[in-house]
């Protein structure tokens, strides 16, 4: 658990990673780590995680930099 938010510890690595890397991840590459339990909105209205819909890949997502520094300890 990170901050109060349960989130799969390999997600976290990857939204970190990826974050580094200025990229986005689209979420139904994310099943395998549960994404779909954690509440994106919540997340989202947090400030620390942006989310779109791209025609291609659904919903995609990438950490803010508040919540780069909110996983990254």
């Amino acid at each position: 658990m990170k901050g109060g938010i349960k989130m799969n510890n390999s997600l976290v690595k990857i939204l970190i990673e990826a974050k580094k890397l200025n990229k986005w991840i689209p979420a139904k590459f994310l099943v395998k780590y549960d994404i779909q339990r954690i509440n994106l909105s919540k997340l989202e209205d947090d400030g620390l995680i942006l989310t779109m819909k791209e025609e291609s890949d659904g919903l995609v997502l990438k950490l803010t930099l508040k919540g780069y520094h909110h996983f990254n300890k």
